[in-house]
């Protein structure tokens, strides 16, 4: 069992990896995913690790590093965290034109 939470992101997306899996097992049905690694960091300063899921058609791209984009997620937070990770389903992405941090950076 496992709670489920609708949240808002504004993300910095960095080393993506497109995934495919069988919709159902022994199904040729397949889906592709963008996945991305990261870190919820709780206001109580505890840090539990997360998978950001992107469903991503099979001839699509991995958004490049460092690209900031809105986020409307769900997130499923397993009841044996931090052993399982937080996952979060993306069902609006939004990419930002430019990299306002990474020209905060070079400054």
């Amino acid at each position: 069992m496992s709670a489920t939470v609708i949240y808002l992101f504004i993300l910095v997306l960095v080393g993506g990896e497109h995934l495919r899996k069988s919709v159902k097992t022994g199904s040729v049905t397949l889906a592709y995913h963008s996945i991305y690694g990261m870190t919820i960091q709780c206001t109580s300063g505890v840090i539990y690790p997360a998978s950001l899921c992107i469903y991503s058609p099979f001839n699509d791209v991995i958004l490049p590093d460092n690209t900031v984009a809105f986020i409307e997620a769900k997130a499923s937070v397993p009841v044996s965290i931090p052993r399982d990770h937080v996952l979060l389903k993306t069902f609006l992405l939004i990419p930002l034109q430019g990299a306002p941090l990474m020209r905060a950076i070079s400054r």
